[in-house]
């Protein structure tokens, strides 16, 4: 899953959009229960950086704030509050109003700001089909084994189909809104390439409805890198090309040291003499509960042939953290800081996106990244011989 920014280095506004306007002030007041004391932030999110535009701090418990500027053009946005957590937006000119419940999120009342009005709606949409779908696969996966093919295979073949089915979504989305924000917003939810190059015509079409938008076209000239990289032999598994990271192949693994659940401090180092894939997931990630099972056959066939994993979390409260942990079966060394995004060791290794991997040699080398499904199998067969 990306982490909201593309795109991050993690993933406009045409006439006929309730009568707003693209360029001009705005002004975002918001009133949240359980809001904590300190700043509030508005960042902007481009495909290269976050920039701060407006901030203020919470000194009371009446939970309201301010925040304004000016907008060139649409623009995805969010508001960072000081426990990690924050709110996306589609930003325009204009007055908009956000109520709801810090520990609801996912239910907040927008007014005066119907690309934002969109764009929560089909964050809401995209987290239960990922949840939902990522049920289902736990469930046929447990089934595996103890079902005939004849039974297995079909069922599997529909859950692959749901899967096809809610990746088109993201491509329905970018074709269908009037507003490039959340197009951009929903290309950058694909992780694979291939996909984004097969719908070529939406991305053109894109380029027709949104000509002058700077984040639209940011977003095309980087799949037009990716679509010519394939072309030469290359290939990429990112929205923007070659999913952006401070940590190459061929490099030495930065080390660090973070707490496993039971608080004890584990080094990456710690592992040398051994292959390790150092994998970077959350518990809130539905893409990376998706790729868990995947992870969990690798580490079952390769466990015994100098092989381990480190995962690396991104979450905020311990319980989840613990809880996925367990439900998924990830049987090997985890740690974490549970500071989301904030993570030391995010900037560390550039992590934009996840889940993010790298597999590293016994002498902590980078011999691979980004291994996800029939990928990370091969790999492992190829170097574990």
């Amino acid at each position: 899953m990306k982490k909201y920014l593309l795109w991050i280095s993690a993933g406009v506004f045409l006439a006929g959009c309730a009568g707003q306007t693209e360029k001009g002030e705005f002004k975002i007041d918001g009133h949240f229960s359980n809001l904590p004391l300190g700043p509030v932030v508005l960042e902007e999110l481009t495909l290269e950086n976050v920039k701060v535009v407006d901030s203020t701090n919470i000194k009371d418990a009446s939970g309201k704030f301010s925040l304004k500027g000016m907008v060139a053009e649409q623009g995805l946005y969010r508001i960072r509050f000081d426990n990690g957590k924050f709110v996306l937006l589609a930003l325009d000119a204009g007055d908009m109003k956000i109520d709801g419940d810090m520990d609801k999120l996912e239910n907040i009342k927008v007014t005066g700001s119907e690309p934002t009005t969109e764009l929560q709606q089909f964050l809401s949409d995209i987290s239960k089909q990922s949840i939902s779908l990522t049920e289902e696969m736990r469930q046929l996966d447990s089934l595996h084994g103890s079902l005939p093919d004849s039974v297995f295979q079909p069922r599997l073949a529909e859950l692959q189909k749901k899967e096809k089915d809610f990746e088109n979504g993201f491509f329905l989305m970018a074709d269908k809104t009037k507003n490039p924000a959340n197009a951009v917003f929903a290309i950058s939810q694909v992780r694979n390439g291939e996909e984004i190059v097969a719908h070529k015509q939406v991305i053109t079409n894109l380029t027709t409805r949104f000509p002058k938008n700077t984040l639209v076209k940011s977003m095309t000239d980087k799949i037009a890198e990716l679509q010519k990289s394939q072309q030469q032999g290359g290939g990429s598994d990112a929205a923007g090309g070659e999913e952006p990271s401070a940590v190459k192949v061929g490099q030495v693994a930065p080390d660090f040291t973070l707490p496993d659940p039971a608080g004890k401090m584990i080094s990456l180092s710690s592992f040398r003499g051994k292959y390790v894939l150092v994998d970077f997931w959350a518990s809130w990630c539905g893409p990376c509960r998706q790729e868990n099972p995947n992870v969990v056959k690798a580490y079952q066939q390769y466990k015994g042939k100098n092989f381990t994993i480190l995962g690396v979390s991104l979450d905020k409260t311990k319980d989840k953290w613990q809880q996925a942990i367990k439900e998924d079966g990830l049987a090997w060394n985890h740690v974490s800081d549970l500071k989301f995004w904030d993570s030391a060791v995010v900037p560390l290794y550039g992590i934009n996106a996840i889940p993010t991997n790298f597999l590293l040699d016994p002498q902590g080398k980078v011999i691979a990244s980004n291994l996800r499904g029939d990928a990370l199998e091969a790999k492992l067969r190829e170097v574990l011989k």
